[in-house]
């Protein structure tokens, strides 16, 4: 058996899920959380998301409370992107940063490939690009092969450098093209997405580096032990200490938590 290990769950929505939640991440050893933007309807203008940016980071404090260190990433997730006022919103996000309050952009992307999705997500990526912010890309449930070369893309035309890129809620399928474009695969642990079975493969096949794991916990079907509870399924099924230890803490905690 592994030793007593710690986590950081790389893409989270927390405020959206109750205190109980919180309190068995941290008895299961959650010791940091990423949490990212996303409100779940469109907003009808900019003072939504600025609200929700105000929520992420009193966030922060309640994460504290329970012993579990975070980061914040802020952006307009393409299904949240407001009706009206979207510049006031974009405006926000460079006050974010140049405060420094903001870890990461996030969660920012396509979800149908729209004319207004890419323009927002072209945006968003050279303000991150102009901070050196690493970016957590959403990826959507139908057309994800397709939307991730989309995505791909864009990034190549933005002229980003993939290595601070998470192109998150991936297919097996899809894990070795990310990690051949220098981004990061993002692997999520929720139903219909990753089984701990497909990160095992992930990881036999393309090795540890440049894989994070999550739970996308939210206001969908989520699991708060996620991470926990993959550590415990993958080193029952002989994957390494190391191994493990790389996708569930240390390659997040590289990339975000000491920028």
């Amino acid at each position: 058996m592994i030793p007593k290990m710690k986590y950081i769950d790389s893409h989270t929505h927390t405020y959206l899920r109750g205190p109980e939640d919180l309190q068995s991440m941290a008895i299961a050893g959650v010791e940091g959380v990423v949490i990212c933007s996303y409100f779940p309807i469109r907003p009808g203008g900019s003072s939504t998301l600025i609200d929700l940016f105000y929520w992420l980071q009193d966030e922060m404090g309640r994460l504290a409370d329970y012993g579990i260190a975070s980061q914040m990433a802020v952006g307009i997730h393409p299904r949240s992107i407001p009706k009206i006022e979207i510049d006031d919103v974009m405006d926000q996000i460079l006050n974010i940063f140049d405060h420094g309050l903001a870890a990461a952009l996030g969660e920012v992307g396509l979800d149908t490939g729209s004319a207004e999705e890419r323009e927002v997500f072209a945006k968003q990526l050279r303000i991150a690009n102009d901070y050196g912010r690493p970016m957590i890309i959403h990826t959507p449930q139908n057309n994800k092969a397709e939307i991730v070369e989309a995505t791909l893309g864009i990034l190549k035309e933005e002229k980003i450098d993939t290595s601070m890129v998470i192109l998150d809620h991936l297919t097996p399928e899809l894990v070795a093209k990310v990690k051949d474009e220098g981004a990061v695969a993002g692997l999520t642990l929720q139903p219909g997405k990753m089984t701990y079975k497909d990160v095992e493969d992930a990881i036999s096949k393309t090795g540890p580096e440049r894989i994070v794991l999550n739970s996308d916990l939210g206001n969908k079907p989520s699991d708060p032990l996620a991470l926990p509870k993959a550590a415990f399924n993958m080193d029952r099924d002989g994957i390494s200490g190391r191994d493990i230890e790389l996708v569930t803490y240390s390659n997040i905690r590289a990339l975000m938590w000491f920028r």
